[in-house]
């Protein structure tokens, strides 16, 4: 199966639970703003409340994909029993994996600081040095994206998970071509955002309500592609490794 095949099928997969995804990807972009002020300016405990609501409906969604993936269930409610099991260990793993990116970072960080500091325009600078962390982020999240779906579909803890993640995506081609496919997904994403924002830019509303629309219909795919890239590109266990 090649990372085409992977895309198409995951169209057919998102088709069949496009109704609840939507739902699920609504009720994800509109929580967290119920708990934003009036003036715009959510409290540190609202910020904490919505980071763990993003969250638990990132996880719910990832939950529903993998049970309707496995046994063609596509109930709400086990996904919702599925998803409060596991949001605290998928949370964790995500946590281990944004600390794996800051530790891989820091030192590339401090020598770009150093030799950018020979450069005199402050925004070519800021963009050396962008340019220079973008690698170590860009590996450390290449290898140890599937991590958070380790601990989801095995229970595996953060360390464990990252080091699977890690050998199932080393000299991977499905894998590296999936993503290839992924960026242009996401390149297309982006142009079709701003586009409707060219469009539609003298009207706030109808720009904020466009962009929302785009975002509650585009992410679930994304979720259900990546899902299934996942599954896919798993190595068979050999009879002698059981």
């Amino acid at each position: 199966m090649t990372a085409t095949d992977i895309f198409k099928q995951s169209l057919s997969f998102y088709g069949r639970l496009f109704n609840k995804l939507f739902w699920l990807s609504v009720a994800s972009s509109i929580a967290p703003l119920l708990l934003v002020s009036g003036d715009g300016q959510p409290s540190l405990v609202a910020m904490l409340i919505m980071m763990v609501t993003s969250m638990f409906f990132s996880v719910y969604i990832m939950s529903l994909i993998h049970q309707f993936s496995q046994n063609q269930n596509d109930s709400l409610k086990d996904a919702f029993s599925l998803a409060l099991n596991k949001v605290m260990p998928v949370t964790l793993t995500s946590f281990v994996l944004g600390i794996a990116v800051v530790l891989a970072t820091l030192p590339v960080l401090l020598v770009a600081t150093l030799m950018a500091s020979a450069i005199s325009d402050e925004q070519l600078r800021a963009l050396f040095i962008a340019i220079m962390i973008v690698v170590p982020i860009s590996m450390v999240m290449y290898r140890g994206f599937f991590a958070p779906y380790f601990t989801l579909t095995e229970g595996l803890n953060p360390i464990e998970a990252l080091k699977a993640s890690n050998q199932q995506v080393k000299k991977n081609k499905l894998i590296f071509n999936g993503f290839m496919v992924l960026s242009f997904v996401m390149l297309g994403y982006i142009l079709l955002l701003v586009l409707v924002g060219a469009m539609i830019a003298l009207n706030p509303a109808a720009l904020a309500f466009a962009e929302f629309a785009i975002n509650v219909i585009v992410m679930p795919f994304i979720s259900v592609y990546i899902y299934r890239l996942f599954v896919v590109s798993k190595p068979e266990i050999k009879i002698d490794d059981v």
